[in-house]
């Protein structure tokens, strides 16, 4: 599937020296990721209102973030291609480092608006109307997530980007999370048992988790540490 899209949306794909390549990789990836989050968030956010659910409806804003991600990983590569000038003599990659702290930013926010959400529903829990749908909703959701995960990685790892490595991973503790909220709305359609907040918790540290990883990850290359032999 990436190379069919690289194809078709991707000049001289195979030229990844090339920052219009590279640039084009970015501008793949983040409109990608604003389709396919925008969708989440619809479905989420619908199938939340109807069911009741907190933690559903966290994950729809959390899908809602995503695209706003996706948005600036757009603009950072576009920024990010413009050739050396004299105030920048050796280019503007490092603007791809910025728009990686810019996400893990953003999925930080998140985290804390899910935890204290989460936090609200265990202290006045409230019933949530389960049903089959909400659960069909949460696996197209899984299963998309984990699709973008592995496209972005791909994507990251020809043009060797720290964004789309960030991005990716984000992708991945979506699913994760998506997945703990599966796993309650099952408990509570088939046996009746409410932890709606407890797995909202959980969900929310898992992306506190992941956005500190990413702050990690990259502050070494933003501050200039020495590349490994290779």
């Amino acid at each position: 599937m990436t190379d069919l899209l690289l194809r078709l949306f991707v000049k001289h794909a195979s030229d990844t020296s090339d920052p219009a390549v590279r640039a084009g990789y970015g501008r793949l990836a983040g409109v990608t990721g604003i389709v396919c989050n925008l969708l989440l968030f619809a479905l989420k956010l619908l199938a939340g209102t109807i069911s009741g659910s907190v933690s559903i409806t966290a994950d729809a804003v959390n899908n809602l973030s995503d695209a706003s991600g996706s948005i600036v990983t757009l603009v950072g590569f576009k920024l990010a291609s413009r050739p050396a000038d004299d105030a920048h003599p050796y280019g503007h990659a490092r603007l791809e480092y910025i728009v990686s702290l810019a996400i893990a930013f953003i999925i930080l926010m998140v985290g804390v608006t899910l935890a204290r959400e989460a936090i609200d529903k265990i202290i006045s829990p409230e019933s949530v109307d389960y049903s089959i749908a909400m659960l069909i909703v949460l696996i197209i959701s899984m299963l998309v997530k984990l699709w973008m995960g592995f496209f972005t990685a791909d994507v990251g790892k020809r043009i060797g980007s720290s964004t789309m490595s960030a991005a990716a991973a984000d992708s991945i503790s979506d699913v994760a999370a998506t997945g703990a909220i599966f796993i309650s709305s099952v408990l509570g359609y088939f046996f009746d048992i409410n932890i709606d907040g407890y797995i909202s918790l959980a969900a929310a540290l898992f992306v506190l988790y992941s956005g500190i990883g990413i702050i990690r990850d990259v502050m070494g290359p933003l501050l200039g540490e020495a590349p490994n032999k290779e």
